[in-house]
């Protein structure tokens, strides 16, 4: 996959690869681990009768080529599952970002560092069992706000979160650490389908809120409006102060076009020149001009994530946190939640690669007043369903915001790394449910969605400083489904619809226009039978249908599996309580009833606040 080009060194030869993923792998369950070990099975004797790994070198990039241009899904997805993990251990070594010249810094427009960030105080478990007023699950968007908003109104809160504490003193230094630390299993969460969609989240103190690209919408007038007449949300058109109160906590303001970057201006150019509405995405980073290492945690912590925002301001207020602490059961008692029942690692996590799926010991958490469940779409469903409660509808209703990387190559010099990570928004095609968001991923993710193989991918590798890129969010009708194996580990499902398939390449269109028309070469739709797109060929790409499982998606955004609605027809009740269960509650992107169609995290603190008010209310 990765031979050696002109300065690029040679993948085991000259560069230890192998070594670095497998220590990595080590961090993902098992359930993803045998996933990733059938799939290298498979691609080991996909060259039957001979093995993939005793072929000499020309014939590996030949049998690689073939897979490249094949008409077999299963060769597309076995390629890229290669490419994925080569390109993780590739491209983070530094003798491979030292040729390309690509460098991963923050930077505020004065050249300052934000104030040190508030203490979160003594965060390991104190005993076996611990007692408090509102014990909540969860220490991302719904979660802190919650803390902080209870904690404030006086009441005992204790937060609990699975992952480690982390802030710009502490941060992971070594790209693949970060992702195996900072992420559920190492990022390779999977919803299940065709075609199978990475759904990556966080695993830390602040959520995803850590490694998130820090942009900020509020939720659309019409979504709102749809949530409060079709599923009896009254208050969700009366949002305003609470996203107002956060977006000034938060240090929310327009990226500066003239300091975005050139990957941004690139976008907001062609859309000008085509007469898309767009504009600077508005983030919670404050004066931040430079910022190309997000999903590793924000190496100054000019992005105000959960972690040094709201949960400093609960700690502050008198709320405990409990970090490498993972929920396993909600305490029910006499038809009320009284508690959490938990799993620590003993020892912590602090050594890279652990097994956290091993020595673990029981720990336990009890809510005078209520427990709160703010485990996000993923692990809120999850735990619920581990406690049986909320009803059937609990882990349905899956949205994910379904998205596609297009890249471009530019003549000019592009150096998408410098400026600001997403930075402009094109909101012209808001009717199909698109939003197209100008988004530069470092070289660890992006390098994978390059073209080629062997070779021709080292080539790609060394033009990333020529790549801009698009994302192009769908706000989907499709759904899934979160359950649970027989073995107790999470399980994500989704169906992609051909309407909502159609939607994407459309969208993948309008991004390939885009880059035309601000001067691109070439298009990278990420569809496998398509290759390099040109200006020319881009009416014939149009007119063709393409299945759902053709589509190299990802998605960031899980949304909707405990949601608001009527009894029966969802999981909690418009307050946030969840039916059949008194005293529980759920504060996050799960109460969603429908896709928000935009970046959710500011939709999220809302919700939270507004849930957390009336129970402190509540509570007097």
């Amino acid at each position: 996959m990765s031979p050696g080009l002109d300065g690029l060194p040679a993948a085991e030869r000259e560069l230890d690869v192998s070594g670095p993923v497998a220590d990595f792998l080590r961090s993902v369950s098992p359930r993803a681990l045998a996933r990733i070990r059938l799939g290298l099975r498979a691609f080991e004797w996909l060259p039957f009768p001979w093995r993939f790994s005793r072929l000499d070198a020309t014939a590996r990039e030949d049998f690689l080529l073939g897979m490249e241009t094949s008409r077999f899904g299963l060769h597309h997805e076995l390629l890229l599952m290669a490419k994925v993990f080569t390109t993780l251990g590739n491209a983070v070594a530094p003798q491979i970002e030292e040729r390309i010249g690509f460098t991963a810094t923050c930077a505020l427009a004065d050249g300052s560092a934000p104030e040190p960030v508030a203490p979160l105080g003594a965060t390991e478990p104190a005993g076996e069992e611990e007692e408090c007023d509102v014990v909540i699950v969860g220490s991302g968007a719904g979660g802190a706000v919650a803390a902080a908003t209870l904690a404030e109104a006086g009441l005992d809160v204790i937060v609990l979160e699975a992952g480690e504490s982390f802030n710009r003193e502490s941060y992971p230094a070594e790209p693949l650490d970060a992702i195996a630390r900072l992420y559920r299993d190492g990022g390779l969460t999977i919803a299940e389908g065709r075609p199978a969609i990475p759904v990556p989240v966080a695993r830390t103190v602040g959520g995803t809120t850590v490694v998130n690209s820090g942009t900020c919408f509020r939720a659309p007038d019409p979504v709102l409006e749809d949530w409060r007449r079709r599923f009896g949300i009254e208050w969700a058109t009366e949002l305003a102060a609470e996203f107002g109160e956060a977006e000034d906590f938060l240090r929310v303001a327009p990226v500066d076009p003239e300091r975005m970057g050139r990957n941004g201006q690139l976008a907001m150019e062609g859309a000008a020149a085509i007469g898309a509405s767009g504009g600077p995405i508005s983030r919670n980073a404050g004066s931040c001009v430079q910022c190309s290492s997000c999903p590793f945690g924000c190496e100054i912590d000019a992005k105000r994530g959960m972690h040094v925002s709201y949960l400093p301001r609960a700690v502050a207020a008198g709320a405990r946190l409990r970090t490498g602490v993972e929920a396993h059961q909600v305490i029910v008692e006499d038809g009320r939640a009284v508690g959490v029942r938990c799993n620590t690692t003993a020892g912590g996590t602090e050594s890279r690669g652990i097994n956290r799926f091993e020595s673990r010991r029981q720990y336990v958490v009890r809510g005078r007043l209520a427990t709160v469940v703010a485990g996000g779409a993923l692990g809120t469903p999850e735990l619920l369903l581990r406690s049986g409660l909320g009803g059937r509808q609990v882990g349905r209703n899956l949205h994910i915001h379904p998205a596609c990387w297009v890249g471009a190559r530019y003549e000019e010099e592009v150096r998408g790394w410098e400026g600001v990570m997403q930075s402009y928004y094109i909101d012209q095609w808001e009717p199909q449910r698109l939003l197209l968001e100008a988004t530069f991923t470092p070289l660890a993710f992006g390098g994978a969605w390059l073209p080629g193989v062997g070779r021709a991918h080292q080539r790609s590798m060394l033009e990333f400083g020529r790549v801009s890129s698009i994302g192009v969010h769908l706000s989907d009708a499709s759904s899934g489904r979160i359950d649970l194996t027989n073995a107790g580990a999470l399980r994500a499902r989704y169906k992609l619809t051909q309407a909502d398939a159609d939607r994407l390449v459309f969208g993948i269109a309008r991004a390939a226009e885009i880059h035309f028309a601000a001067g691109a070469t070439e298009v990278y739709p990420n569809i496998a039978r398509v290759g390099a797109l040109t200006q020319e060929k881009l009416p014939s790409f149009e007119s063709t249908r393409f299945k759902p499982s053709e589509l190299r998606l990802e998605a960031f955004h899980p949304m909707g599996t405990a949601r608001i609605s009527a009894e029966g027809n969802g999981v909690c009740a418009s307050d946030g309580r969840v039916y059949g269960t008194h005293d529980l509650y759920v504060a996050d992107a799960s109460l969603f009833p429908t896709s928000v169609g935009v970046n959710p995290m500011m939709t999220v603190v809302a919700f939270a606040a507004r849930i957390a008010a009336e129970l402190a209310k509540s509570a007097e």
